[in-house]
């Protein structure tokens, strides 16, 4: 009897040892695996988020080069001639409805590209309409890009002087920010600066920042 009852009792314990060894082996091969997907989907987001940096650039150095004269009658504190003004300017009409209701790229308009006179406030679109370049939608989780153009701008604790554009979220996922710093790693330090927000650093508090210099003059390149 009692022959058979250690027998019974070490076979249970390699049963526990064995189901330990599957757990354990799951674990390991499950980890990986969500790894990848993590380092797949971080890789995706970065590519896309580029594409539209690159388009957004382009869209802008193609205003400037142009229609170089921009619009001189522009008299905006602290704007940097001959880039596009801030969507939501005061220096553009309501009634035609040129003025923005926000500072999104997706509603910058060119300076120098008029319909009528060469110093008229209606600046034509730089995307959608008959322009042929539209902006794309952003990727789900981020905010709209949105755009910058003064001098001495405070913003979240730190002064700004430049152009610039930029992209946030604040959800949480580890992919999302490392997509954005795989963004900023492809530019120098000038161009790029990806934070991480604390409501004092230039970026809102539980908020991730990346921010694509067009004209920078401060804060000075790190």
């Amino acid at each position: 009897m009692n022959m058979h009852s250690t027998a019974r009792g070490s076979a249970l314990i390699y049963i526990l040892i064995a189901i330990a060894l599957i757990a354990a082996l799951t674990a390991s091969f499950m980890q990986p695996a969500t790894q990848q997907t993590r380092t797949q989907n971080s890789f995706k987001l970065a590519a896309e988020l580029n594409g539209q940096v690159q388009m957004v650039r382009a869209a802008i150095q193609d205003c400037i080069l142009q229609y170089p004269q921009g619009d001189g009658s522009i008299n905006v504190a602290g704007y940097h001639p001959n880039y596009p003004l801030e969507p939501d300017s005061t220096y553009f009409p309501t009634s035609p409805a040129i003025r923005a209701a926000d500072k999104n790229v997706a509603n910058l308009r060119c300076p120098g590209n008029n319909p009528g006179s060469p110093n008229q406030a209606q600046h034509s679109q730089i995307f959608g309409g008959s322009t042929g370049r539209f902006m794309p939608a952003m990727p789900a989780l981020f905010n709209p890009w949105t755009y910058r153009n003064g001098t001495n701008m405070t913003i979240d604790g730190v002064t700004f002087t430049g152009v610039f554009f930029q992209t946030t979220t604040t959800n949480t996922d580890a992919y999302l920010s490392e997509a954005m710093q795989k963004v900023d790693a492809q530019f120098t330090q000038c161009e790029a600066d990806y934070v991480d927000g604390t409501g004092s650093n230039g970026c809102p508090a539980s908020t991730k920042c990346l921010r694509i210099w067009v004209k920078r003059v401060a804060p000075a390149c790190p």
